[in-house]
């Protein structure tokens, strides 16, 4: 699941060190793929501290959830069936079907709750902005990561640009499919395949509407 997909679980919760815990693995996952972090082998150096343990209640969430998604039928049937509209637009390229249809069905989800008002992006950042920059540093650094200017550097940019709201639109929900893809392969996609692949989601939405709801319904039972 992608950030707002998480948010949603924890969006009534008032508590910003919770809401950063439940998009700490992601945040991290992108300031640096190549760093593991690895909270449950180090429970016990969270002591009492109440916030230490609001990030550490969150990041675990976050890991339920996703256990949950990836193993649903949810999940399969409807990677299964994006991958079959989107391999033809990315053949002859180095980017894997699987994993553009895993990515797009996520941001999907992420547009269907902000184009149904289930959640706010608004809401969100500021519940990220109230969260407590040095004990979540202080969480890292309990989880054996010396060094955080790494994720500090991706955290700052990711508030700066604040891109969310974005995903309201297709377009740019296709621009942050090909700027994943990014990451893991150097690949230039042209603007006729962004546009069909635009157009694949865009219609694909239509058919998710109906269903995400029961997604969200499902994993909230299994979390709560």
């Amino acid at each position: 699941m992608n950030f707002l997909s998480h948010y949603y679980f924890e969006r009534y919760s008032h508590n910003p060190e919770l809401v950063l815990g439940c998009i700490l693995p992601d945040l991290i996952k992108n300031a640096d793929r190549h760093v593991n972090v690895l909270p449950q082998k180090y429970e016990d150096r969270f002591g009492n501290n109440p916030k230490l343990q609001h990030i550490y209640h969150g990041w675990m969430r976050h890991v339920e959830a996703d256990r949950y998604f990836h193993g649903s039928s949810f999940f399969y049937d409807h990677t299964h069936q994006l991958r079959i509209l989107l391999a033809p637009l990315v053949e002859t390229t180095v980017i894997r079907p699987s994993f553009l249809s895993h990515i797009a069905l996520e941001l999907l989800l992420d547009h269907l709750l902000l184009h149904h008002k289930w959640v706010h992006e608004s809401d969100f950042y500021e519940y990220l902005a109230a969260a407590d920059r040095d004990v979540t540093d202080r969480f890292l650094k309990l989880c054996d990561v010396p060094d955080t200017t790494f994720f500090f550097t991706y955290f700052n940019s990711f508030m700066r640009a604040q891109y969310m709201a974005s995903y309201r639109e297709f377009g740019q929900i296709t621009n942050a499919m090909i700027a994943i893809c990014r990451r893991l392969w150097d690949v230039q996609l042209d603007g006729d395949r962004c546009s069909r692949i635009t157009e694949v989601i865009t219609n694909y939405a239509m058919k998710l509407d109906d269903e995400f709801p029961l997604i969200f319904e499902e994993i909230q039972s299994k979390l709560s």
